[in-house]
């Protein structure tokens, strides 16, 4: 994605004090933004009354902005703020000014007060444009409604399985397909996983072992064997061609108990291509690594599941059968390649120390969801650890409070077993995309 677009315009009142400082206000504001790296649009006007606010949405509904920021530069009538929220139905920031006679701060807590009342979330900051906090919390801000926007564009495959009998409501899309496609906008296909393995199969072995040579420079350790190997070339040349051919975003495909190591090694590799395969068929888990790529602009997440708690050390070891983008270990040479099921494979890697994650999950159901948004560091396993961890994936997730404690809250706040590592601290932004979209934020707490 390209950087955010934000619109600034100033409002204010010939009949209140400060209107003077207007114009070098929003250079202000302009200059700040700026050098948070958005693209900043600025008003052709100041914002006197509504004449001059229709004016201005008029102006803005050309430039396809994913935020607004509006700086009070006075009190205003909630009338006029009103026309900016409902013709341009965009995510907004108010901006408040640090002066006493303007009563800034105050306007902002009565219209927000009224935004609450209807429903309507919004984003304020505190402080003049030279301060350093107002302007990144808008960034983040933008970057939050960016996201969103890019999710409701979203096309999400669903490779497996589901319901093809009815009750009382849908029969090929299940009630919560059409739920969560409602909440975020996701485009969900359905798409069979024999047309992934169809594909597999006219595929010669000349064409896989071409593609296998040249995927070796990125794989790890392999021990299963030549056979299973090009087979896996063979999926991951087959699933490359189902995502062009549904122009897709991301995958969720079945994994189990049928087709068992399957796509494994295929997410790993188009995980370091900056393509989502999910192989737990986990749509909601699939969106929400969606979103940390996009905050982060590219990169990978790592899935797995608590399945052990250190409560002296403060660390939740995370396993998952494996298939976690190479590019997450240390060096390509601690990932390796095991046989799993029929003709398949996982990939073994023990997580590379990281300073600062951000841990995310997803549950919830007609329109009401719950999302994990927690920041943690991840200690370097050694060898050892990750052999006795069963050579799969291993996150040794440290965590600020006690692990048993930490899992004792999940459980208490309904959370699902799945937990998703991405290295850097985005927790600012999804706690905001939390807001605008109506999700409850949970946190480990």
């Amino acid at each position: 994605m390209n950087q955010p677009k934000v619109g600034v315009v100033g409002v204010t009142c010939r009949f209140e004090s400060g209107g003077q400082r207007a114009e070098e206000l929003i250079n202000g504001v302009k200059n700040a933004l700026s050098s948070q790296g958005l693209e900043v649009v600025c008003a052709d006007k100041v914002a006197w009354d509504a004449a001059d606010a229709v004016d201005v949405c008029r102006q803005f509904k050309k430039e396809d902005l994913d935020a607004l920021v509006i700086v009070e530069v006075t009190w205003i009538m909630d009338s006029m703020q009103y026309i900016f929220m409902n013709e341009l139905q965009i995510p907004t920031i108010f901006w408040a000014v640090p002066y006493t006679e303007t009563f800034s701060i105050g306007c902002v807590q009565h219209f927000g007060s009224i935004l609450k009342g209807q429903g309507i979330e919004y984003e304020y900051v505190y402080g003049l444009p030279e301060d350093e906090a107002p302007a990144g919390r808008v960034k983040a801000a933008a970057q939050a409604s960016q996201i969103i926007r890019a999710v409701k564009g979203m096309r999400l495959a669903l490779v497996g399985p589901r319901q093809t009998w009815r009750v009382a409501g849908p029969q090929d899309m299940s009630a919560e397909e059409w739920e969560f496609s409602k909440k975020f906008g996701v485009t969900l296909i359905h798409i069979e996983m024999s047309e992934i393995t169809e594909g597999a199969d006219k595929i010669s072995d000349e064409e896989a072992e071409k593609t296998l040579n040249c995927l070796s420079k990125r794989t790890g350790k392999v021990l299963a064997d030549k056979e299973t190997m090009l087979y896996m070339a063979k999926v991951y040349l087959s699933t490359k061609k189902v995502i062009e051919r549904y122009s897709l975003d991301a995958m969720a495909a079945e994994c189990y108990p049928m087709y068992s190591g399957l796509m494994n090694l295929t997410s790993s590799w188009l995980a370091d291509e900056g393509m989502i395969v999910d192989t737990e068929g986990d749509i909601g888990h699939t969106m929400v690594m969606y979103m940390l790529n996009l905050a982060a602009k590219g990169g990978a997440c790592a899935l797995g599941e608590v399945g052990s708690m250190d409560d002296v050390n403060n660390i939740l070891a995370l396993a998952h059968e494996g298939s976690t983008a190479h590019s997450l270990a240390e060096s390509i040479d601690k990932v390796q390649i095991s046989p799993s099921g029929e003709k398949g494979t996982f990939v073994g890697v023990p997580l590379k120390g990281m300073e600062s994650v951000t841990v995310s999950s997803i549950v919830g159901n007609r329109g009401q969801y719950k999302l994990l948004v927690e920041k943690a560091d991840v200690e370097a396993a050694t060898h050892e650890e990750w052999v006795e961890g069963g050579e799969k994936l291993l996150v040794k997730l440290h965590v600020s409070g006690k692990a048993s404690q930490v899992v004792n809250t999940l459980m208490e706040k309904g959370m699902d077993h799945h937990l998703l590592v991405k290295e850097g601290d985005y927790t600012d932004v999804m706690s905001l995309l939390c807001k605008f979209m109506g999700i409850e934020k949970v946190t480990f707490c």
